[in-house]
């Protein structure tokens, strides 16, 4: 699967590669003046803005996908793209020619997100990532993404509980986000997938996994299109005026800028 991955993005990513004739970027603070790239609705753009400040409409474009934001670095129409350590790491490993800048931006922590006084279902949730902390799961079905080879992972592998007396848990991501979600076929996998899957079952309900773009999560969980979002969703005090949030489950994850190799000087 990631061979076949790699492949298709390296074909794709390649085409109509163009490198400015300048200066090769050293530190964080030269992208206050350069063209950036970040995904819709992410810290990663609320990051980017605020390097850029006044010029961020000038110089910042955002799109719904990683890979069209990194697509477009590597056509030289962005310097750089701000976005989560995890997929940046994914795409260095699996397109040539990218590296990630030395200096994070920032650190943040991941939650799963609720529709606004939702209490009994945060308080259950809660109660149940606190078993899987306490017994082992979640180190686990980390492990299992993060240090292991996932490459054979498939959706069937993860039991999504079908058919559960309890109904239906729907569940809101955005399947551009390896290692947490990724879509492998017509079916999901990954962190975050596999952990909302031992919740469902949990709760004695059957997990539905709802696909869309990222900044449609918060719409989705507040009007009961879906019961929770879990996307690797970065606690903020903004979000927090619009949704409830469980207790974190990643504590330090970072938010980086992906550039070109032959476009940066360590």
């Amino acid at each position: 699967m990631k061979k076949v991955f790699a492949c298709l993005l390296v074909l794709a990513l390649f085409a109509g590669v163009c490198f400015a004739d300048e200066a090769k970027l050293k530190g964080i603070d030269q992208l206050k003046t350069e063209r950036l790239a970040a995904q819709r609705g992410t810290v990663g753009q609320f990051l980017a803005e605020d390097l850029l400040g006044d010029k961020k409409g000038e110089l910042l474009t955002t799109f719904e996908k990683y890979v069209d934001a990194i697509a477009s670095l590597r056509q030289g129409k962005v310097r750089a793209v701000v976005m989560d350590e995890m997929p940046a790491k994914r795409f260095v490993n699996e397109v040539e020619g990218l590296v990630i800048m030395d200096e994070a931006l920032s650190e943040e922590n991941y939650a799963i997100g609720f529709k606004k006084g939702n209490t009994e279902l945060v308080e259950s949730v809660n109660k149940i990532l606190a078993e899987m902390k306490a017994d082992g799961t979640l180190a686990a079905i980390f492990a299992k993404y993060i240090d292991g080879d996932y490459s054979a992972v498939k959706p069937e592998d993860i039991d999504f509980n079908k058919g559960a007396e309890g109904g239906k848990f729907y569940v809101g991501t955005e399947a551009g986000f390896a290692p947490y979600e990724l879509r492998v076929g017509s079916g999901y996998i990954g962190i975050d997938v596999e952990m909302c899957a031992y919740i469902a079952k949990k709760l004695g309900k059957e997990l539905v996994i709802l696909n869309m773009n990222f900044d449609a999560l918060p719409t989705a969980v507040s009007t009961g299109k879906v019961d929770m979002i879990c996307a690797g969703i970065t606690v903020t005090d903004e979000r927090k005026e619009n949704m409830d949030f469980s207790d974190n489950y990643v504590v330090g994850a970072k938010q980086v800028a992906v550039v070109r190799a032959d476009d940066y000087e360590k």
